[in-house]
């Protein structure tokens, strides 16, 4: 029987909340992919099909979260309006706390990145290489903030992060 999209995304999503799942159990590196795969209830092969590294499951299933968060939001387009898109991204990463905690606890900060760069940055290189480096630059820069932020306990809330950004901006500006 033929997958619909939707239904090998939600095969996708099963693994990536079973991994997150057994991350609180365990440390990453003693899960196996047949543990996730059953507790995902789903064959061994699907996993191969899809992923190469856990850390690519782990990066779909942020995406997928980020995704219904956008949509819930009516986030379409990051710079229509800038400041409530920021704040609504800095009220995202502070809704996933608890993955983002198990995310630092297995040192795989790196997954965060990936998603802000496959977020933030199109899947075909732009032509207008200003745009490019912008897309790829502004990525790295919000990983490095909420970074900062996650390490001193989201002491700060979403509009005072992105307050905090913009005034980084105009004191890069002078």
């Amino acid at each position: 029987m033929r997958r619909t999209t939707a239904t090998t995304e939600y095969l996708k999503e099963c693994m990536g909340t079973a991994l997150f799942e057994l991350m609180k159990e365990k440390p990453i590196e003693k899960i196996s992919i047949e543990e996730m795969t059953a507790k995902a209830d789903v064959g061994r092969s699907t996993y191969f099909r899809y992923f190469k590294s856990k850390d690519e499951v782990l990066v779909f299933k942020i995406q997928c979260l980020w995704n219904r968060f956008a949509e819930e939001n009516h986030i379409t387009d990051f710079r229509a309006d800038i400041y409530t898109s920021t704040r609504l991204f800095f009220e995202f990463c502070l809704s996933i706390r608890d993955i983002n905690d198990l995310l630092y606890q297995a040192d795989r900060q790196n997954v965060l990145l990936e998603v802000y760069l496959q977020v933030l940055t199109p899947k075909k290189q732009e032509k207008n290489i200003f745009t490019y480096y912008k897309q790829n630059w502004t990525a790295y820069a919000l990983y490095g903030i909420v970074n900062a932020w996650i390490l001193r306990g989201y002491k700060e809330t979403p509009s005072q992060m992105v307050a905090i950004l913009y005034d980084l901006k105009e004191t890069s500006e002078q």
